[in-house]
């Protein structure tokens, strides 16, 4: 992302934002309303001071832990309570409760993420990203035929992130989408999963149809 943060600027410790139905990815915005008072409480806190908190899925019980090893820092805009992804991390070790406190917090890092604070262009051969931003339009303009100018002005790259970011795939899935190694390997990824996930089907169904 165009960005002149570097990773010494990054907080070493964070709190968490543990969730099960989304997550957030670098580069892309994710507008949140939040129904729990304490976060909520929480989010202002943060927001007042130029904070971020991270977002990181959960998982069921595994060696204690209740949430995955990577996960995306969100900056926080206080006057919306929209987050945006800066970077991803990985969790060294969750930090215990302190006082009052008891939201989850960790100590993480980032280093082998460094390349979401960049902006170099990677090796997309292949992939006709601008045909696809126009085909997905199309297809959606069929579907739903209004709302589709502010992503007629988004960079393609943004609207395949934000696709990854709210497909209804699995946890698994979207832990994996997370974890992408970079752009290439998310949009390998992400159409695989579509083909999966939207367009197969079932030995069942003679007529062929979408699942």
């Amino acid at each position: 992302m165009a960005s002149d943060l570097r990773l010494d600027d990054l907080p070493a410790t964070i709190h968490l934002f543990v969730v099960n139905r989304f997550i957030l990815l670098p580069e892309t915005t994710l507008p949140l309303t939040l129904t729990d008072e304490r976060y909520s409480g929480l989010v202002e806190s943060l927001a007042a001071k130029n904070g971020y908190l991270g977002f990181i899925l959960s998982q069921e019980l595994k060696e204690g832990r209740r949430f995955q090893e990577v996960g995306c820092l969100g900056r926080i805009d206080g006057l919306n309570v929209v987050f945006e992804g800066v970077i991803r991390f990985r969790v060294r070790r969750e930090v215990p409760k302190a006082g009052k406190d008891d939201f989850p917090r960790a100590e993480v890092e980032y280093g082998e993420f460094a390349a979401d604070l960049e902006d170099r262009e990677e090796d997309l051969e292949g992939w006709d990203l601008e045909r696809i931003k126009a085909a997905l339009i199309q297809i959606g303009r069929k579907a739903t035929p209004e709302g589709w100018s502010s992503l007629e002005a988004m960079p393609p790259r943004k609207i395949l992130r934000l696709m990854a970011q709210t497909m209804p795939f699995a946890p698994a899935e979207k832990q994996a989408l997370l974890e992408a190694r970079n752009f290439r390997a998310l949009l390998e990824l992400l159409f695989a999963l579509l083909a999966v996930n939207f367009l197969t089907t079932t030995p069942d169904d003679p007529q062929g149809q979408v699942n």
